[in-house]
């Protein structure tokens, strides 16, 4: 190795070196710093559909004992009580099947990148 290669040299009298280090560190901290907000963005946002999941499942809880109550008791499934209740269950169970889905893409996209 020549030791020309790490002594200043010229009017700037500054090694360039340092320069792109610091140039790769700023941008390194930039992006790890972008991620960061990114991570902490989706886990924002995973919890509040968790949450409101959560209350939509509270709410429907008295209205599937009803519906479970009024089977029992002899009424049938085709009656429209419960025929609206149960497209509603299957609209939730579909709304909580899109969430965990986009949740786990969210999770392997983050790997593959």
């Amino acid at each position: 190795m020549r030791s020309d290669v790490f002594s200043p040299r010229g009017n700037a009298g500054r090694h360039p070196i340092p320069e792109v280090v610091l140039r790769t560190r700023r941008s390194v901290m930039e992006a790890a710093n972008r991620m960061r907000a990114q991570r902490s963005r989706r886990r924002r946002h995973a919890g509040i559909a968790l949450l409101a999941m959560a209350a939509l499942v509270l709410l429907f809880t008295p209205a599937l004992w009803s519906v479970a109550n009024d089977l029992t008791t002899g009424e049938h499934f085709f009656d429209m009580p419960v025929m609206v209740l149960t497209l509603s269950l299957v609209l939730l169970s579909a709304m909580f099947a899109i969430l965990l889905m986009t949740w786990r893409g969210g999770r392997s996209g983050a790997r593959d990148e």
